[in-house]
């Protein structure tokens, strides 16, 4: 409300709030995550370690999510939060196979343990290209503290071997976390247990790496007004899309219902100078002009030249629906209402009035002589000095 307009009927709409796709991930917390190729034994360990019951099975791929254990043989190694992510193969920081869409679980893991299948054709190579893929992948992974175990040294050929494996293990580790079990059988999984626990309590607490953020905080109109563009097709011609964040929010926020509003519009176009523009570019009366999704027909030099075609046809639906109930009450023989001045009867029942058109009451009157009440001879006095009370 201004000075000059003390009773404005006009409102803006809402201004439309932030859009946004999210992804949103889970990862799940864990004190020491699983790696290693598939078939490793990695399930078999947690199954091993733990009540949880993932699925086991003699071919690569078994694990299609990770699975949560906690440990409960042995007092050493109880309450440790265990977690089984799908296995990694070559090229998996690429997106090759399963584990990279579940290794985000394991950057909240205090420890990695890394799982090198004993019987494969070349355990060493293995754990070098797993290493290599999590560098790859992120290297916040690869610089957390690892522990190595060499599964599947029930197998005859494994265990004579053992200790060859476990040398060159050490080696390429480039530290002494290495030990051999046997997760079929459970030989040293108790042990294993103990040591990780002590191992994960002992780690410091790192701060993860930052995630990305998104700035909500913009609103629409915090956009410059002047930067706007006009794009028209010369396949099109008299038509014009007026493209830019702030008129398009503008356009969003009017009530196009109300003609105040809509004249409002209008003298914002021409207060940014699009309207001028529109001019100068060629726009003629009567061209089609777009602004998001409200269309509306340019009319320059009027005071309310923009008014969209959705409104035009309501209008117009609305002109048909009271010519038809106009012709439907011509065909009522009821007395139609017309104002006093060309004799009709405003709001007074008709009904009550249908015995003064009869022409002997007007008679009845016509009979009686009045006196000029102008002569001064007049009295009203009839003699009789009775006074009138109220009852």
């Amino acid at each position: 409300m201004i000075q000059r307009n003390t009773a404005p009927k006009i409102a803006e709409r809402g201004e439309p709030g932030a859009k946004s796709w999210l992804a949103i991930e889970l990862r799940l917390v864990a004190d020491v995550g699983f790696l290693g190729k598939p078939n490793a034994g990695k399930s078999t360990l947690l199954a091993a370690a733990s009540a949880a019951k993932p699925k086991i099975a003699n071919y690569p791929f078994t694990t299609i999510v990770p699975n949560l254990g906690i440990c409960n043989i042995g007092e050493d190694g109880a309450g440790l939060i265990l977690c089984d992510i799908p296995g990694l193969i070559e090229g998996a920081a690429g997106g090759a196979g399963l584990g990279p869409a579940f290794l985000r679980h394991v950057q909240r893991c205090k420890v990695l343990l890394h799982v090198v299948d004993g019987s494969s054709k070349d355990p060493i190579g293995n754990f070098t290209t797993i290493n290599g893929e999590l560098e790859q992948y992120d290297p916040f992974l690869a610089q957390k503290p690892q522990v190595v175990v060499l599964n599947k040294i029930d197998i005859p050929e494994v265990k004579e071997k053992k200790d060859d494996l476990m040398e060159q293990l050490r080696a390429v580790a480039g530290h002494f976390r290495v030990l051999s079990i046997s997760a079929v059988t459970t030989e040293r999984v108790q042990e294993l247990m103990g040591r990780l626990k002590k191992f994960a309590g002992a780690q410091p607490v790192v701060d993860l790496p930052p995630l990305p953020e998104i700035d909500l905080g913009k609103a629409g109109l915090d956009y410059d007004s002047d930067d706007y563009e006009i794009v028209s097709d010369p396949s099109y011609p008299g038509q014009w899309r007026i493209r830019g964040e702030y008129i398009e929010q503008v356009a969003k926020m009017t009530h196009w219902e109300y003609p105040e509003a809509v004249a409002r519009f209008g003298r914002q176009l021409d207060a940014l100078a699009i309207a001028q523009e529109l001019q100068v570019r060629g726009a003629m009366d009567g061209d089609l002009v777009m602004v998001d999704e409200f269309d509306f027909s340019f009319s320059p030099g009027m005071t309310n030249p923009y008014i969209p075609q959705e409104l035009l046809d309501r209008d117009a639906m609305f002109v048909e629906d009271s010519k038809s109930s106009s012709d439907d009450d011509e065909d009522d023989e009821s007395l139609a209402w017309k104002p006093f001045q060309q004799g009709g009867f405003l709001d007074v029942d008709t009904d009550e009035l249908v015995g003064f058109t009869e022409r002997e009451d007007w008679d009845l009157l016509e009979d009686v002589e009045f006196l000029d009440r102008d002569d001064p001879d007049f009295d009203f006095d009839d003699g009789n000095d009775e006074v009138w009370t109220s009852t």
